[in-house]
């Protein structure tokens, strides 16, 4: 059996709506997602975030919360454009997003708020191999990082 790349437009497919549901953030704390923008020079921007700064609503929109200030923060003000990829499942997931600055109900943590629609989605598998893993990482101290991410999702969801 071949594996094939999948097109999808406009709607996160089961496995990554899951994924960005906001729920049992410990059991995904070691997953890592590519948030890439665009900077002033038009070079690509490639920051990590976690599942604690990205929750799903529906299969078409998103939510992020960046810290303020950053390369990438003030990409996404400037262009209103990123791309995440997320490996998933033995899937590269490249998700295409129109990205709008959006206020942050009762911040606890010095963050940016961001509503992303889904432009679009590709899902990418290769023939010839397996993909086995995406950027994994280990947290240093979990229980207060874990917290943090836990007040931030409630945030983006008020």
């Amino acid at each position: 059996m071949t594996k094939k790349v999948i097109l999808m437009l406009n709607q996160l497919p089961p496995p990554l709506f899951e994924f960005f549901n906001g729920k049992n953030v410990s059991d995904k704390q070691h997953e890592a997602i590519l948030l890439l923008s665009i900077d002033e020079e038009q070079w690509p921007h490639v920051a990590m975030i976690s599942v604690g700064e990205i929750v799903a609503i529906n299969e078409s929109e998103l939510r992020l919360s960046l810290w303020r200030n950053t390369v990438t923060s003030t990409n996404l003000n400037r262009t209103g454009q990123a791309t995440i990829v997320v490996f998933l499942e033995g899937v590269a997931y490249y998700v295409k997003l129109s990205v709008q600055e959006q206020s942050i109900s009762d911040a606890r943590h010095e963050r940016q708020g961001f509503v992303a629609t889904v432009a679009s989605i590709r899902a990418d598998v290769a023939k010839y191999a397996d993909i086995i893993s995406g950027v994994r990482i280990q947290l240093k101290e979990p229980e207060p990082v874990i917290q943090r991410w836990t007040e931030t999702i409630e945030d983006m969801l008020k």
